[in-house]
């Protein structure tokens, strides 16, 4: 037994009595030993918090009254026969097999806003927003990077893609530059810009690598990857703001890199197969992906210095090369002058087809 206080809630009277649970039933006695009341205790309910001399208030369904109660004993009790406490509710086996249900839509719900939705919104997105999108980034090229000069490689880049894009019949208007950088690595971004950095044309032996790798951009663009991806990320960061991460900050960031890396994979994948589609459409030789790729093995693949972007959420080269590998035939991409003219607007040396 507990000694407890019980307001009748009637004559404004406190009674000092000793409560305890008997079967299913919490009873109050006089300390005499006589009863007073008896609550059935699937009536018996809690305020939400305890008071601030610690006291839990109960009272009932069935009638008026109220019972202060601080004996742990009693409230233990309470809380085995099912009764709700303060900062200590037990949810019934069916409660945690609705409440895991919820949960599992919940994040099914999640899966779907931040997976499928970004890539419908891609599909119909206006031009105009995607270069939005882009604005920061190339503002922050336009700032810190040096651009490749050379007229005659710059029309022989754009050309090559307008070819492209015409036998792909991608609708997106391509713009292509070149970036007097030594990082091996290229990237697309919204609104069909592709960057190629100097690493990659001086890596390149010949015409048909670079190509490759500018085919593989250009699958990004037709399938609008990288806009699908900024939205995604900005999906994370929002999502994770409401959820009381403030605006995002770690947590956001791990998780927006970890489905960058399960996205990246699948999008690599197809662009792959879309650049040797592009090429071969085109009457271009597709080798050159391949041999690129075999190249980037030699280095030491994604994990080796000096590569730290272009492969690191691709496929595992063995993979790739397999997928890409292609026979030694069709046109080459660039004529010896447009070769020359690319390997020179960076500052390089000229080399053969």
């Amino acid at each position: 037994m507990a000694m407890a206080r019980y307001h009748d809630g009637r004559s404004g009277a406190i009674h000092e009595v000793e409560a305890f649970v008997f079967g299913r039933h919490l009873r109050l006695a006089h300390r005499d030993g006589g009863t007073m009341v008896t609550w059935p205790l699937d009536a018996v309910m809690a305020a939400p918090e305890r008071d601030p001399d610690g006291l839990v208030h109960l009272s009932t369904r069935t009638g008026p009254g109220m019972v202060l109660v601080k004996d742990s004993g009693l409230l233990d009790a309470l809380r085995r026969a099912g009764v709700r406490l303060p900062g200590t509710a037990r949810w019934r086996p069916w409660q945690w097999v609705a409440g895991s249900a919820a949960a599992a839509c919940v994040l099914a719900a999640c899966g779907i806003l931040l997976n499928e939705v970004p890539t419908m919104i891609a599909a119909v997105i206006p031009l105009s927003w995607e270069r939005r999108l882009a604005a920061p980034t190339e503002a922050l090229i336009s700032a810190s990077a040096r651009r490749c000069d050379g007229a005659g490689g710059q029309a022989a880049l754009t050309s090559f893609v307008e070819r492209l894009r015409a036998a792909g019949h991608i609708t997106t208007p391509v713009r292509i530059e070149a970036l007097n950088d030594k990082m091996i690595n290229a990237f697309t971004l919204p609104a069909g810009h592709i960057i190629v950095m100097r690493g990659i044309i001086d890596t390149a032996s010949d015409g048909a690598m670079l190509a490759g790798v500018i085919a593989h951009e250009l699958g990004h663009v037709a399938h609008r990857d990288t806009t699908t991806l900024m939205l995604r990320r900005t999906g994370v960061s929002m999502l994770m703001s409401l959820i009381g991460f403030g605006d995002g900050g770690t947590a956001a960031s791990s998780l927006t890199n970890l489905m960058s890396l399960a996205y990246g994979r699948s999008a690599e994948a197809a662009a792959d197969a879309t650049a040797l589609d592009l090429l071969s459409t085109a009457g271009l030789r597709a080798d050159g992906l391949s041999r690129f790729f075999s190249v980037m093995e030699a280095k030491g693949g994604a994990g080796a210095p000096g590569l730290p972007t272009w492969l690191h959420n691709h496929p595992a080269n063995e993979d790739r090369l397999t997928k890409t590998a292609s026979p030694e035939t069709g046109a080459m991409p660039f004529t010896d002058d447009e070769w020359n003219a690319i390997r020179a607007m960076c500052g390089g040396g000229q080399s053969s087809l």
